[in-house]
Protein backbone atom coordinates (compact mmCIF):
# COMPACT_ATOMS: atom_id res chain seq x y z
CA UNK A 1 0.00 0.00 0.00
CA UNK A 2 1.36 3.69 -0.78
CA UNK A 3 1.10 6.21 2.59
CA UNK A 4 -0.91 8.95 0.76
CA UNK A 5 1.33 11.30 2.83
CA UNK A 6 4.48 10.61 2.15
CA UNK A 7 3.95 8.47 -0.95
CA UNK A 8 5.72 5.45 0.15
CA UNK A 9 4.96 2.29 -0.49
CA UNK A 10 4.65 -0.19 2.71
CA UNK A 11 2.83 -3.70 4.21
CA UNK A 12 -0.38 -3.64 2.79
CA UNK A 13 -1.72 -4.65 5.73
CA UNK A 14 -0.37 -2.03 7.48
CA UNK A 15 -2.81 0.76 8.56
CA UNK A 16 -0.31 3.34 9.93
CA UNK A 17 2.72 4.08 7.60
CA UNK A 18 5.75 3.16 9.18
CA UNK A 19 7.72 6.06 8.12
CA UNK A 20 6.07 9.13 8.49
CA UNK A 21 3.19 7.71 11.13
CA UNK A 22 0.01 8.94 9.22
CA UNK A 23 -3.00 6.56 8.92
CA UNK A 24 -3.68 4.65 5.36
CA UNK A 25 -6.44 2.37 5.67
CA UNK A 26 -10.05 3.52 6.11
CA UNK A 27 -10.52 5.36 9.26
CA UNK A 28 -11.87 3.88 12.41
CA UNK A 29 -12.57 5.63 15.32
CA UNK A 30 -11.36 4.28 18.59
CA UNK A 31 -12.38 4.36 22.50
CA UNK A 32 -10.21 6.76 24.52
CA UNK A 33 -7.87 4.46 26.19
CA UNK A 34 -7.70 1.82 23.61
CA UNK A 35 -4.13 0.82 22.35
CA UNK A 36 -3.20 1.51 18.83
CA UNK A 37 -2.99 -1.67 17.01
CA UNK A 38 0.99 -1.84 15.91
CA UNK A 39 2.41 -4.03 12.33
CA UNK A 40 5.76 -5.27 11.88
CA UNK A 41 6.93 -4.23 8.83
CA UNK A 42 10.60 -5.39 9.11
CA UNK A 43 9.97 -7.87 6.25
CA UNK A 44 7.99 -6.42 3.74
CA UNK A 45 9.95 -4.95 0.73
CA UNK A 46 8.85 -1.78 -1.29
CA UNK A 47 7.05 -1.79 -4.49
CA UNK A 48 9.22 0.26 -7.39
CA UNK A 49 6.49 3.12 -7.85
CA UNK A 50 5.26 3.38 -11.54
CA UNK A 51 6.52 6.14 -13.61
CA UNK A 52 3.42 8.18 -15.47
CA UNK A 53 3.80 10.55 -18.20
CA UNK A 54 1.71 13.08 -20.27
CA UNK A 55 -2.09 13.58 -18.72
CA UNK A 56 -2.25 10.42 -16.75
CA UNK A 57 0.93 12.41 -15.01
CA UNK A 58 -1.81 15.20 -13.98
CA UNK A 59 -4.55 12.98 -13.34
CA UNK A 60 -2.84 11.54 -10.79
CA UNK A 61 -1.55 14.60 -9.70
CA UNK A 62 -4.81 16.17 -9.18
CA UNK A 63 -6.23 12.79 -7.46
CA UNK A 64 -3.32 12.69 -4.70
CA UNK A 65 -3.96 16.66 -4.34
CA UNK A 66 -7.89 15.91 -3.38
CA UNK A 67 -6.60 12.95 -0.96
CA UNK A 68 -4.62 15.19 0.80
CA UNK A 69 -7.29 17.87 0.98
CA UNK A 70 -9.50 15.03 2.61
CA UNK A 71 -7.16 14.03 5.07
CA UNK A 72 -6.64 17.57 6.02
CA UNK A 73 -10.09 17.81 7.03
CA UNK A 74 -10.10 14.60 9.22
CA UNK A 75 -6.51 16.26 10.84
CA UNK A 76 -8.46 16.58 14.40
CA UNK A 77 -9.56 13.11 14.47
CA UNK A 78 -6.19 11.70 13.73
CA UNK A 79 -4.60 14.18 16.97
CA UNK A 80 -6.92 12.86 18.89
CA UNK A 81 -6.25 9.47 18.29
CA UNK A 82 -2.23 10.67 18.55
CA UNK A 83 -2.50 12.63 21.96
CA UNK A 84 -0.89 11.37 25.41
CA UNK A 85 -2.08 11.44 29.22
CA UNK A 86 -0.47 14.12 31.02
CA UNK A 87 1.11 12.75 34.48
CA UNK A 88 0.01 15.68 36.88
CA UNK A 89 1.68 14.32 40.04
CA UNK A 90 5.12 14.87 38.06
CA UNK A 91 3.97 18.04 37.06
CA UNK A 92 3.61 18.84 40.94
CA UNK A 93 6.83 17.19 42.40
CA UNK A 94 9.09 19.29 39.39
CA UNK A 95 7.02 22.50 40.30
CA UNK A 96 7.54 22.06 43.86
CA UNK A 97 11.47 20.94 43.29
CA UNK A 98 11.76 24.21 41.46
CA UNK A 99 9.72 25.84 43.96
CA UNK A 100 12.49 24.96 46.99
CA UNK A 101 15.68 25.19 44.63
CA UNK A 102 14.62 28.83 44.45
CA UNK A 103 13.85 29.11 48.35
CA UNK A 104 17.21 27.57 48.71
CA UNK A 105 19.07 29.92 45.80
CA UNK A 106 17.55 33.04 47.54
CA UNK A 107 18.41 32.30 51.21
CA UNK A 108 21.84 31.76 49.99
CA UNK A 109 22.36 34.84 47.65
CA UNK A 110 20.48 36.73 50.46
CA UNK A 111 22.56 35.70 53.40
CA UNK A 112 26.13 34.37 51.71
CA UNK A 113 26.65 37.06 49.33
CA UNK A 114 27.74 40.68 49.99
CA UNK A 115 25.00 42.27 47.53
CA UNK A 116 22.03 40.05 49.02
CA UNK A 117 23.81 41.31 52.46
CA UNK A 118 22.77 44.27 51.55
CA UNK A 119 19.74 44.14 50.70
CA UNK A 120 18.95 43.06 53.95
CA UNK A 121 20.20 45.59 55.33
CA UNK A 122 18.66 47.72 53.20
CA UNK A 123 15.41 46.05 54.63
CA UNK A 124 16.35 46.81 58.00
CA UNK A 125 16.77 42.66 58.33
CA UNK A 126 19.77 40.77 59.54
CA UNK A 127 22.86 41.70 57.80
CA UNK A 128 26.65 41.60 58.66
CA UNK A 129 29.06 44.26 59.96
CA UNK A 130 30.24 45.04 56.14
CA UNK A 131 27.08 45.59 54.67
CA UNK A 132 25.98 48.24 57.45
CA UNK A 133 29.38 49.97 56.33
CA UNK A 134 28.76 49.76 52.98
CA UNK A 135 25.06 50.96 53.62
CA UNK A 136 25.98 53.72 55.68
CA UNK A 137 28.59 54.90 52.99
CA UNK A 138 25.69 54.63 50.33
CA UNK A 139 23.33 57.04 52.76
CA UNK A 140 26.21 59.36 53.16
CA UNK A 141 26.99 59.58 49.72
CA UNK A 142 23.39 60.48 49.33
CA UNK A 143 23.49 63.17 51.88
CA UNK A 144 21.50 61.10 54.44
CA UNK A 145 23.79 61.89 57.60
CA UNK A 146 21.50 60.50 60.12
CA UNK A 147 20.75 57.16 58.30
CA UNK A 148 24.54 57.28 57.55
CA UNK A 149 25.76 57.46 61.05
CA UNK A 150 23.15 54.81 62.07
CA UNK A 151 24.33 52.18 60.20
CA UNK A 152 27.80 53.26 60.82
CA UNK A 153 27.29 52.61 64.52
CA UNK A 154 24.70 49.55 63.87
CA UNK A 155 27.81 47.56 61.99
CA UNK A 156 30.16 48.82 64.85
CA UNK A 157 28.09 47.35 67.30
CA UNK A 158 27.37 43.83 64.98
CA UNK A 159 31.12 43.93 64.83
CA UNK A 160 33.44 45.44 67.30
CA UNK A 161 36.68 44.07 66.44
CA UNK A 162 36.90 44.04 62.82
CA UNK A 163 39.80 43.67 60.81
CA UNK A 164 39.93 46.93 59.12
CA UNK A 165 38.49 48.78 62.55
CA UNK A 166 40.48 51.91 62.01
CA UNK A 167 39.35 52.62 58.41
CA UNK A 168 35.72 51.84 59.38
CA UNK A 169 36.10 54.18 62.42
CA UNK A 170 37.53 56.78 60.07
CA UNK A 171 34.47 56.52 57.81
CA UNK A 172 32.32 57.30 61.32
CA UNK A 173 33.95 60.03 62.50
CA UNK A 174 33.56 61.50 59.18
CA UNK A 175 29.46 60.79 59.57
CA UNK A 176 29.68 62.54 62.82
CA UNK A 177 31.24 65.84 61.64
CA UNK A 178 29.33 65.53 58.79
CA UNK A 179 26.28 65.64 61.33
CA UNK A 180 27.70 68.33 63.33
CA UNK A 181 28.70 65.90 66.27
CA UNK A 182 32.16 67.23 66.62
CA UNK A 183 32.45 65.50 70.21
CA UNK A 184 31.62 62.10 68.88
CA UNK A 185 34.02 62.79 66.14
CA UNK A 186 36.54 63.46 68.42
CA UNK A 187 35.90 60.19 70.64
CA UNK A 188 36.58 58.45 67.44
CA UNK A 189 39.91 59.77 66.35
CA UNK A 190 40.87 59.60 69.82
CA UNK A 191 39.89 55.92 70.08
CA UNK A 192 41.97 55.18 67.26
CA UNK A 193 45.75 57.03 68.48
CA UNK A 194 45.36 56.32 72.18
CA UNK A 195 43.51 52.45 71.54
CA UNK A 196 44.28 51.05 68.16
CA UNK A 197 47.43 52.47 66.40
CA UNK A 198 48.84 54.54 68.25
CA UNK A 199 52.28 54.64 66.32
CA UNK A 200 50.12 56.14 63.30
CA UNK A 201 49.67 59.65 63.06
CA UNK A 202 45.95 59.11 60.99
CA UNK A 203 44.14 59.91 64.97
CA UNK A 204 46.34 62.56 65.86
CA UNK A 205 45.80 64.73 62.84
CA UNK A 206 41.60 64.34 62.44
CA UNK A 207 41.60 65.13 66.74
CA UNK A 208 44.82 68.18 65.97
CA UNK A 209 41.88 69.23 63.77
CA UNK A 210 39.15 69.75 65.97
CA UNK A 211 40.84 71.26 68.58
CA UNK A 212 42.18 73.78 66.26
CA UNK A 213 39.15 74.83 64.73
CA UNK A 214 37.51 75.41 68.12
CA UNK A 215 40.54 77.10 69.27
CA UNK A 216 41.77 75.16 71.92
CA UNK A 217 45.24 75.55 70.99
CA UNK A 218 46.64 74.64 74.69
CA UNK A 219 45.39 70.65 74.45
CA UNK A 220 46.39 70.96 71.31
CA UNK A 221 49.78 71.58 71.77
CA UNK A 222 50.09 69.12 74.17
CA UNK A 223 48.64 66.49 71.88
CA UNK A 224 50.93 67.68 69.19
CA UNK A 225 53.90 66.67 71.68
CA UNK A 226 52.67 63.38 72.29
CA UNK A 227 52.30 62.50 68.58
CA UNK A 228 55.82 63.85 68.07
CA UNK A 229 56.52 61.55 70.90
CA UNK A 230 54.51 58.60 69.68
CA UNK A 231 55.36 58.61 65.59
CA UNK A 232 58.25 60.68 65.35
CA UNK A 233 56.76 62.44 62.44
CA UNK A 234 58.32 66.10 62.70
CA UNK A 235 55.62 67.50 61.25
CA UNK A 236 54.23 67.58 64.81
CA UNK A 237 57.21 69.35 65.70
CA UNK A 238 56.84 71.90 63.46
CA UNK A 239 53.29 72.55 63.82
CA UNK A 240 53.73 72.51 67.43
CA UNK A 241 56.36 75.26 67.27
CA UNK A 242 54.31 77.30 65.40
CA UNK A 243 51.73 77.81 68.24
CA UNK A 244 54.21 77.78 71.66
CA UNK A 245 56.30 80.19 72.90
CA UNK A 246 60.30 79.54 72.99
CA UNK A 247 61.39 78.50 76.30
CA UNK A 248 63.38 80.54 78.50
CA UNK A 249 66.50 80.96 79.09
CA UNK A 250 68.94 81.45 81.84
CA UNK A 251 71.92 84.23 82.12
CA UNK A 252 74.13 81.59 83.87
CA UNK A 253 75.02 78.30 82.47
CA UNK A 254 74.43 75.12 84.57
CA UNK A 255 77.07 73.58 86.50
CA UNK A 256 79.35 73.22 89.25
CA UNK A 257 80.82 77.15 90.52
CA UNK A 258 82.94 77.90 93.69
CA UNK A 259 81.59 81.11 94.56
CA UNK A 260 77.85 82.26 94.88
CA UNK A 261 76.02 83.04 91.76
CA UNK A 262 72.91 85.53 90.93
CA UNK A 263 70.84 83.88 87.89
CA UNK A 264 68.21 85.73 85.77
CA UNK A 265 65.71 84.23 83.74
CA UNK A 266 64.99 85.78 80.28
CA UNK A 267 62.36 84.84 77.68
CA UNK A 268 63.45 85.81 74.18
CA UNK A 269 59.56 86.95 73.44
CA UNK A 270 59.08 88.45 76.39
CA UNK A 271 56.71 86.52 78.19
CA UNK A 272 56.08 85.77 81.81
CA UNK A 273 58.10 83.05 83.13
CA UNK A 274 57.03 80.75 85.59
CA UNK A 275 59.84 78.97 87.77
CA UNK A 276 59.66 76.09 90.12
CA UNK A 277 62.65 73.92 92.34
CA UNK A 278 61.15 70.85 92.95
CA UNK A 279 57.90 68.89 91.61
CA UNK A 280 55.59 71.53 90.98
CA UNK A 281 53.50 70.90 88.51
CA UNK A 282 54.28 74.20 85.66
CA UNK A 283 52.83 76.75 85.46
CA UNK A 284 50.13 75.99 87.62
CA UNK A 285 51.94 75.54 90.71
CA UNK A 286 54.61 77.50 89.75
CA UNK A 287 56.58 81.16 91.08
CA UNK A 288 56.22 83.96 88.41
CA UNK A 289 59.61 84.96 87.89
CA UNK A 290 60.18 88.67 89.28
CA UNK A 291 64.10 89.32 89.18
CA UNK A 292 67.10 87.67 89.89
CA UNK A 293 67.90 85.23 92.16
CA UNK A 294 71.12 84.92 94.51
CA UNK A 295 72.29 80.95 94.89
CA UNK A 296 73.93 79.98 97.98
CA UNK A 297 76.03 76.79 98.56
CA UNK A 298 74.42 73.58 97.65
CA UNK A 299 72.15 71.92 94.84
CA UNK A 300 69.93 74.43 93.04
CA UNK A 301 67.19 72.68 90.38
CA UNK A 302 65.41 75.01 88.23
CA UNK A 303 62.56 74.38 85.97
CA UNK A 304 60.83 77.17 83.98
CA UNK A 305 58.53 77.90 81.05
CA UNK A 306 57.07 80.40 79.05
CA UNK A 307 53.24 81.64 79.48
CA UNK A 308 51.60 83.02 76.22
CA UNK A 309 47.97 83.49 77.50
CA UNK A 310 46.90 79.65 77.25
CA UNK A 311 49.73 78.19 75.62
CA UNK A 312 52.96 76.98 77.22
CA UNK A 313 56.80 76.60 75.96
CA UNK A 314 58.87 73.46 76.73
CA UNK A 315 60.58 73.16 79.98
CA UNK A 316 63.82 74.64 80.19
CA UNK A 317 65.44 72.74 83.45
CA UNK A 318 69.38 73.70 84.90
CA UNK A 319 71.05 72.54 88.09
CA UNK A 320 73.49 74.70 89.59
CA UNK A 321 75.88 73.06 92.38
CA UNK A 322 77.27 76.25 94.53
CA UNK A 323 80.57 75.31 96.76
CA UNK A 324 81.44 77.89 98.91
CA UNK A 325 84.91 78.07 100.38
CA UNK A 326 85.36 77.77 104.05
CA UNK A 327 87.50 80.21 105.76
CA UNK A 328 90.07 78.93 108.36
CA UNK A 329 89.94 79.47 111.79
CA UNK A 330 90.88 82.18 113.32
CA UNK A 331 94.18 82.47 115.51
CA UNK A 332 95.17 84.32 118.74
CA UNK A 333 98.14 86.17 119.59
CA UNK A 334 98.07 84.84 122.60
CA UNK A 335 99.34 81.37 123.52
CA UNK A 336 97.21 79.20 125.62
CA UNK A 337 99.53 79.24 129.54
CA UNK A 338 99.02 80.65 133.06
CA UNK A 339 99.41 84.40 133.09
CA UNK A 340 99.17 86.55 136.67
CA UNK A 341 97.78 90.12 136.23
CA UNK A 342 95.16 91.66 133.77
CA UNK A 343 95.45 89.86 130.15
CA UNK A 344 93.94 91.18 126.81
CA UNK A 345 94.13 88.97 123.75
CA UNK A 346 93.08 89.37 120.02
CA UNK A 347 91.80 87.21 117.21
CA UNK A 348 93.66 86.97 113.93
CA UNK A 349 92.06 86.87 110.96
CA UNK A 350 93.86 84.28 108.50
CA UNK A 351 92.21 84.57 104.79
CA UNK A 352 95.13 86.08 102.69
CA UNK A 353 92.71 86.92 99.47
CA UNK A 354 90.89 90.58 100.89
CA UNK A 355 90.16 91.33 97.48
CA UNK A 356 86.61 90.14 96.78
CA UNK A 357 84.05 91.87 99.94
CA UNK A 358 82.01 89.11 100.03
CA UNK A 359 85.14 87.25 101.19
CA UNK A 360 85.51 89.75 104.18
CA UNK A 361 85.37 87.55 107.36
CA UNK A 362 83.70 87.99 110.41
CA UNK A 363 84.76 86.19 113.75
CA UNK A 364 82.31 85.20 116.52
CA UNK A 365 83.79 84.87 120.23
CA UNK A 366 82.96 83.20 123.46
CA UNK A 367 84.38 83.70 127.27
CA UNK A 368 81.92 82.31 129.13
CA UNK A 369 82.30 78.51 128.35
CA UNK A 370 79.72 78.20 125.71
CA UNK A 371 80.42 77.17 122.14
CA UNK A 372 81.16 80.01 119.71
CA UNK A 373 77.75 80.80 117.22
CA UNK A 374 76.83 83.23 115.33
CA UNK A 375 74.99 84.50 117.64
CA UNK A 376 78.06 85.04 120.21
CA UNK A 377 79.02 88.33 120.32
CA UNK A 378 80.77 89.60 117.44
CA UNK A 379 84.41 90.41 117.57
CA UNK A 380 84.99 94.18 116.76
CA UNK A 381 88.61 94.23 116.55
CA UNK A 382 89.04 95.22 120.35
CA UNK A 383 91.30 93.47 122.88
CA UNK A 384 89.58 90.76 124.69
CA UNK A 385 89.98 91.20 128.59
CA UNK A 386 90.17 87.91 129.94
CA UNK A 387 88.65 87.85 133.90
CA UNK A 388 90.01 85.87 136.37
CA UNK A 389 90.13 82.25 137.09
CA UNK A 390 90.14 79.45 133.81
CA UNK A 391 88.89 80.86 131.10
CA UNK A 392 88.76 79.25 127.77
CA UNK A 393 88.58 81.21 124.91
CA UNK A 394 86.28 79.74 121.23
CA UNK A 395 86.01 81.51 118.40
CA UNK A 396 84.88 81.02 114.67
CA UNK A 397 85.41 83.02 111.44
CA UNK A 398 82.74 83.23 108.93
CA UNK A 399 82.85 84.49 105.24
CA UNK A 400 80.99 86.43 103.18
CA UNK A 401 79.48 83.66 101.59
CA UNK A 402 78.26 82.47 105.24
CA UNK A 403 80.72 79.40 105.48
CA UNK A 404 81.58 78.44 109.26
CA UNK A 405 85.29 77.71 110.39
CA UNK A 406 86.36 75.33 112.56
CA UNK A 407 86.51 76.52 116.24
CA UNK A 408 89.26 77.87 117.84
CA UNK A 409 89.53 76.73 121.44
CA UNK A 410 92.42 77.88 123.91
CA UNK A 411 92.17 78.12 127.37
CA UNK A 412 94.46 80.60 129.86
CA UNK A 413 94.83 80.62 133.38
CA UNK A 414 94.94 84.00 134.94
CA UNK A 415 95.62 84.40 138.44
CA UNK A 416 93.31 86.86 139.60
CA UNK A 417 90.73 87.17 142.21
CA UNK A 418 87.28 86.00 140.87
CA UNK A 419 83.75 86.02 142.64
CA UNK A 420 82.01 82.85 143.28
CA UNK A 421 79.12 81.68 141.33
CA UNK A 422 75.63 80.70 142.47
CA UNK A 423 74.94 77.94 144.27
CA UNK A 424 72.59 76.63 146.86
CA UNK A 425 74.01 78.75 150.15
CA UNK A 426 72.47 81.59 148.51
CA UNK A 427 68.98 82.32 150.11
CA UNK A 428 66.48 85.17 150.05
CA UNK A 429 66.25 87.32 153.12
CA UNK A 430 67.78 84.47 155.18
CA UNK A 431 65.06 82.23 154.30
CA UNK A 432 66.54 79.18 153.25
CA UNK A 433 64.09 76.92 150.29
CA UNK A 434 63.19 73.57 151.93
CA UNK A 435 64.27 74.41 155.30
CA UNK A 436 61.90 77.23 155.99
CA UNK A 437 58.45 75.90 157.33
CA UNK A 438 55.18 77.72 156.80
CA UNK A 439 54.64 78.45 160.40
CA UNK A 440 58.39 80.25 160.53
CA UNK A 441 57.61 81.94 157.26
CA UNK A 442 54.08 83.42 159.04
CA UNK A 443 55.55 84.62 162.25
CA UNK A 444 57.85 86.79 159.79
CA UNK A 445 55.89 88.03 157.07
CA UNK A 446 52.54 87.87 158.76
CA UNK A 447 49.42 86.12 157.27
CA UNK A 448 48.64 86.08 153.55
CA UNK A 449 45.78 88.11 152.22
CA UNK A 450 44.70 85.04 150.16
CA UNK A 451 45.89 81.08 150.14
CA UNK A 452 45.19 78.49 147.82
CA UNK A 453 46.09 74.74 146.99
CA UNK A 454 47.93 74.78 143.10
CA UNK A 455 49.67 72.52 141.05
CA UNK A 456 53.21 73.17 140.61
CA UNK A 457 55.22 70.46 138.61
CA UNK A 458 58.63 71.96 139.97
CA UNK A 459 57.92 69.61 143.14
CA UNK A 460 56.25 66.50 144.28
CA UNK A 461 52.93 67.19 146.16
CA UNK A 462 50.56 68.93 147.58
CA UNK A 463 51.49 72.69 147.12
CA UNK A 464 50.30 75.64 148.65
CA UNK A 465 50.60 79.20 147.32
CA UNK A 466 50.39 82.29 149.79
CA UNK A 467 49.78 85.52 148.41
CA UNK A 468 50.95 88.79 149.66
CA UNK A 469 50.67 92.66 148.81
CA UNK A 470 54.83 92.28 147.30
CA UNK A 471 54.49 89.12 145.59
CA UNK A 472 54.01 85.22 146.21
CA UNK A 473 55.64 82.41 148.37
CA UNK A 474 54.96 78.99 147.70
CA UNK A 475 55.12 75.78 149.86
CA UNK A 476 55.51 71.92 149.89
CA UNK A 477 53.54 69.24 151.96
CA UNK A 478 56.17 67.18 153.11
CA UNK A 479 56.71 64.55 155.99
CA UNK A 480 58.41 67.39 157.86
CA UNK A 481 55.74 69.59 157.16
CA UNK A 482 54.98 72.45 154.72
CA UNK A 483 58.47 73.70 153.22
CA UNK A 484 58.85 76.53 151.53
CA UNK A 485 60.43 76.01 147.87
CA UNK A 486 59.66 79.18 146.10
CA UNK A 487 59.43 82.77 147.08
CA UNK A 488 58.78 86.08 144.20
CA UNK A 489 59.02 89.70 145.89
CA UNK A 490 58.97 93.03 144.66
CA UNK A 491 59.17 94.67 147.90
CA UNK A 492 62.57 96.71 148.34
CA UNK A 493 62.67 96.20 152.01
CA UNK A 494 63.45 92.34 150.98
CA UNK A 495 66.94 91.61 150.95
CA UNK A 496 67.83 89.22 148.25
CA UNK A 497 70.51 86.79 147.74
CA UNK A 498 74.51 88.23 148.54
CA UNK A 499 72.40 91.46 149.18
CA UNK A 500 70.75 92.28 146.10
CA UNK A 501 68.16 94.41 146.13
CA UNK A 502 65.17 96.14 144.21
CA UNK A 503 65.84 98.65 142.46
CA UNK A 504 69.49 98.22 142.25
CA UNK A 505 70.84 98.62 138.59
CA UNK A 506 71.49 95.74 136.74
CA UNK A 507 75.23 95.51 136.53
CA UNK A 508 75.36 96.13 140.47
CA UNK A 509 73.61 92.72 140.97
CA UNK A 510 75.23 91.08 138.68
CA UNK A 511 78.60 91.90 139.90
CA UNK A 512 77.71 90.27 143.03
CA UNK A 513 78.08 87.07 141.19
CA UNK A 514 80.78 84.90 139.29
CA UNK A 515 81.15 87.23 135.75
CA UNK A 516 83.63 86.21 132.99
CA UNK A 517 83.00 89.78 131.53
CA UNK A 518 81.89 89.00 127.86
CA UNK A 519 80.22 91.81 126.10
CA UNK A 520 76.89 91.27 124.32
CA UNK A 521 75.88 90.02 120.97
CA UNK A 522 74.17 91.93 118.57
CA UNK A 523 70.91 91.42 119.89
CA UNK A 524 71.89 92.71 123.60
CA UNK A 525 72.11 89.34 125.25
CA UNK A 526 74.84 88.41 127.56
CA UNK A 527 76.83 85.24 128.50
CA UNK A 528 78.04 85.57 131.54
CA UNK A 529 79.39 82.08 132.97
CA UNK A 530 78.62 78.72 132.06
CA UNK A 531 80.65 75.93 134.10
CA UNK A 532 79.96 72.45 133.59
CA UNK A 533 79.67 71.77 137.60
CA UNK A 534 78.21 75.12 139.03
CA UNK A 535 75.87 75.44 136.30
CA UNK A 536 75.11 78.87 134.07
CA UNK A 537 74.34 82.40 134.37
CA UNK A 538 72.96 84.77 131.43
CA UNK A 539 71.04 87.87 130.60
CA UNK A 540 68.39 87.82 127.57
CA UNK A 541 67.46 90.76 126.60
CA UNK A 542 63.05 90.57 126.18
CA UNK A 543 62.80 93.26 123.64
CA UNK A 544 64.08 95.56 121.79
CA UNK A 545 65.08 97.79 124.62
CA UNK A 546 68.13 95.66 125.87
CA UNK A 547 67.51 97.49 129.52
CA UNK A 548 65.07 95.08 130.13
CA UNK A 549 65.42 91.47 130.31
CA UNK A 550 65.98 88.90 132.16
CA UNK A 551 69.45 88.11 134.33
CA UNK A 552 69.03 84.95 135.30
CA UNK A 553 71.20 81.77 137.37
CA UNK A 554 70.77 78.23 137.74
CA UNK A 555 72.83 76.46 139.73
CA UNK A 556 72.95 72.66 139.85
CA UNK A 557 72.70 70.64 143.12
CA UNK A 558 74.44 67.12 143.33
CA UNK A 559 73.85 65.35 146.62
CA UNK A 560 71.80 61.91 147.17
CA UNK A 561 69.52 63.55 144.41
CA UNK A 562 70.14 66.35 141.84
CA UNK A 563 68.26 69.30 142.24
CA UNK A 564 68.11 73.05 141.08
CA UNK A 565 68.28 76.37 142.07
CA UNK A 566 66.84 79.35 140.05
CA UNK A 567 67.79 83.15 140.62
CA UNK A 568 65.64 85.52 138.67
CA UNK A 569 66.09 89.33 138.05
CA UNK A 570 63.93 90.87 136.43
CA UNK A 571 65.24 93.82 134.43
CA UNK A 572 63.27 97.16 133.59
CA UNK A 573 65.27 100.15 132.59
CA UNK A 574 68.05 98.68 133.95
CA UNK A 575 67.41 97.93 137.47
CA UNK A 576 66.42 95.54 139.30
CA UNK A 577 62.21 95.35 139.36
CA UNK A 578 61.55 92.05 140.79
CA UNK A 579 63.15 88.83 142.38
CA UNK A 580 62.26 85.22 142.34
CA UNK A 581 63.98 82.29 144.18
CA UNK A 582 62.92 78.82 143.14
CA UNK A 583 63.52 75.06 143.94
CA UNK A 584 63.16 72.57 141.40
CA UNK A 585 63.77 68.62 142.42
CA UNK A 586 65.07 67.60 139.98
CA UNK A 587 67.93 68.64 137.34
CA UNK A 588 67.18 71.66 134.63
CA UNK A 589 70.12 72.83 133.72
CA UNK A 590 71.02 73.07 129.92
CA UNK A 591 74.98 72.09 131.40
CA UNK A 592 75.72 68.46 129.97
Amino acid sequence: MICSSCQKESNPTSRICPFCGQFMGEEQHFIKGDAVPLYDDSDYQAHQPRVVYGPAKEKAGAKQRRSRKGRAKKKPGRDAYRRHMVNWVLVGLIALIAVFASAIGGYVYLNVTSSGQLIMARLGRNANADAYWTLGTEYLDQGYVGKSIQAYEKALAIEPEHKELVSKLMLLGEAYEAGGQQNKAEEVYTRIYQELEPASPLGYRNTLRLMLQEDRQLEATKLMQLAFEQTGDESFAKQRSSFVPLPPTATVSAGRYLISKSVAFQSPQGYEIYYATSQEVLPEEGKLYEGPITLGEGVHDFRAVCVSSMLISDEMSVRYIITLPTPPAPKTNLQPDQYSGVRTVRLRDMETDRSDPLKKTQFYYTIDGRPATIDSPRYMDEPIQLPGGRVTLRAIAVNGYGKVSNELNVVYEIKAPFKKYFNETDEFAGLKLMETSYETFIQVYGEPQASSPIEDDAVTGSCISAQYAWGEARFVKLDTGEMLYHLDSNDPQMTGPRNTKIGMTMKDAAEKFRDMGQLPNDKGDRGIYYDIVAGYADYAVASDDPTTGTLAYVAVITGQTTTTRLLTYQIKNDKVDRIILRYVDRKISNVQ
